[in-house]
């Protein structure tokens, strides 16, 4: 059982995998905010996040990289 009664969790005996990540704290907090408004784990929030997006567009959207992606320089050949 959920260490908070009113948090909803998935079934006992579910399949689950560790997703760990780095975020900024504004991201982190948005995430926390929208669980405890949804009255769910922020795992399980997540979780049910990413099927919606899903289901909505047939796959998870790609996105820019947040640094450009090294380039090689036009040097001709000596």
């Amino acid at each position: 059982m959920s260490a908070i009664r009113t948090r909803a969790r998935r079934a006992e005996g579910s399949p689950t995998v560790l997703l760990q990540g780095r975020v900024a704290p504004h991201a982190r907090a948005a995430v926390q905010e929208a669980a405890a408004r949804s009255g769910v784990s922020i795992a399980y929030y997540l979780e049910a996040l990413i099927t919606q997006i899903e289901d909505t567009e047939g796959a998870l959207p790609t996105i820019a990289s947040p640094r450009p992606q090294r380039e090689e320089l036009p040097i001709p050949a000596a």
